[in-house]
């Protein structure tokens, strides 16, 4: 994988909370996204963009620069939301805090994918009895998403390296010519793939190695902790 590619998966393989469970950290994400919704608090939704982040980039491993950088992509979004709100409803205060509580809510969903690899997650939906069909179609999507990204990536570099991008005209004929050729790449590697999963015996049912357990009491006891604490901070600003 090219160290430019913003890969969840490439960033929660060598993170520290890998080790952790993940039902634990899908729970705690989840309450977390719910407490975020119900406490209408600039103070719960800034405690937890900077603790989501900290624990993130500190225990989870995650190079700062890394974490802006993948934060930077819903930051542009909600900020230009948030500019859009505040010439509709006219109130500042009421646009401030919808763009910092959908941020929070980005903040806790990053620290699920950014600590848990695919694997894990669909475990943890498999023990909640998701249909198997909806998860096999989940990590598909998922991985032929990167697959695409980085086709893409391999032939714009191999443009620039052939003066494809050196004037406007030729990087609009350049530009035609990579997205007519993606499609046709993008098929002969999912089929490489495909047929790599068959040679590992894949029948119709996709298996990952999962970890038995419901969790540490220690994990679920930081958990409770981190709410309590987020449901502290609405108590005593509000």
């Amino acid at each position: 994988m090219h160290k430019h590619t913003i890969a969840m998966e490439h960033y929660a393989s060598g993170s520290y909370l890998r080790r952790c469970s993940a039902l634990v950290k899908m729970v705690c994400s989840i309450t977390v996204l719910v407490l975020c919704l119900c406490f209408d608090c600039i103070a719960v939704s800034l405690w937890i963009i900077l603790s989501m982040g900290a624990v993130t980039v500190i225990w989870g491993r995650v190079r700062p620069g890394d974490y802006l950088r993948c934060m930077g992509i819903p930051l542009v979004f909600l900020l230009c939301s948030g500019i859009g709100l505040l010439l509709t409803v006219r109130d500042a205060m009421q646009a401030l805090q919808v763009t910092l509580r959908a941020l929070a809510s980005v903040s806790a969903l990053y620290f699920l994918v950014l600590t848990t690899s695919v694997g894990g997650i669909l475990s943890v939906l498999r023990r909640c009895h998701v249909p198997k069909l909806l998860t096999e179609l989940m990590y598909l999507m998922y991985r032929y998403i990167f697959l695409l990204t980085d086709v893409c990536r391999t032939m714009y570099m191999a443009a620039c390296g052939r003066l494809g991008y050196r004037d406007y005209r030729t990087a609009l004929r350049t530009f035609g010519g990579v997205g007519s050729n993606l499609l046709v790449i993008s098929m002969k590697r999912a089929e490489a793939c495909y047929r790599a999963m068959e040679s590992r015996c894949y029948t119709g049912e996709l298996r990952f190695l999962e970890r038995e357990g419901r969790g540490r009491w220690k994990e679920w006891a930081y958990m409770a902790l981190y709410t309590g604490s987020i449901a502290a901070v609405w108590r005593f600003c509000r």
